[in-house]
């Protein structure tokens, strides 16, 4: 587990391939201020994962940022059974073999209302995402929003990479660009974010930006403006 932000923050990577293409997959912990935590995305569940969680705090709550990103749910269910989990629209109607504790929407929950910023990314006729921020560590999180995969060292990873956008710089892979017909509901999700008190970004696949993220994250939706 790497600490992004002291006290604050972790990210945990794990090898993970889409269609057979090594892209990785990275889940994000944050500290919550009652010492409790919040998970972001989360990743295949090892015990040597559970005890330097437990090292951090309590796992309080799990959350899934779009439809994709469900596919260890089930080992996170079974194993804290007392968390909270929110599911992202559409994901409740996909996995009817968990119970939700509630689904996400663009105002918080109670549970870390006050202390991170979220919103829906809407105009994609397919998925919406939920992107948060934590003003504490001037950080944005999002899952599939933007991808970079620069330093791939796959072939195969390289080629998804040039071919989706986000080879050379953070992008928006096309393939879910292109679902994004309503652009004035985008830009009005783009242009909430893009109020938001954050310098760096996580993201879920690839390579995190460390600095200039606000610019980043405007120069990687300038197709939408």
């Amino acid at each position: 587990m790497k600490e992004w932000s002291k006290d604050r923050i972790w990210f945990q990577d794990m090898p993970f391939r889409f269609h057979g293409i090594p892209v990785g997959a990275r889940m994000t912990v944050i500290k919550l201020d009652n010492g409790k935590l919040l998970i972001h995305s989360p990743i295949q569940l090892t015990t040597q994962m559970q005890i330097e969680l437990t090292k951090l705090g309590s796992v309080y709550a799990i959350v899934s940022p779009n439809m994709n990103h469900h596919l260890y749910l089930s080992e996170w269910w079974l194993a804290y059974p007392k968390a909270y989990f929110f599911a992202p629209p559409g994901l409740q109607t996909k996995r009817t073999d968990l119970v939700f504790d509630d689904a996400l929407s663009a105002n918080s929950p109670s549970i870390w209302r006050h202390q991170l910023y979220q919103t829906l990314l809407r105009g994609s006729d397919q998925m919406e995402e939920v992107v948060f921020c934590d003003p504490e560590s001037n950080t944005l999180i999002v899952g599939d929003t933007l991808a970079w995969l620069r330093h791939a060292c796959h072939p195969l990873t390289v080629a998804l990479g040039v071919a989706s956008g986000c080879y050379w710089q953070p992008a928006m892979p096309y393939y879910w660009r292109h679902t994004f017909k309503d652009k004035t509901r985008l830009r009005q999700s783009l242009q909430e974010i893009l109020t938001w008190p954050f310098d760096r970004i996580i993201l879920s696949h690839g390579e995190n930006i460390t600095e200039n993220g606000k610019a980043v994250f405007h120069h990687a939706f300038r197709w939408a403006f």
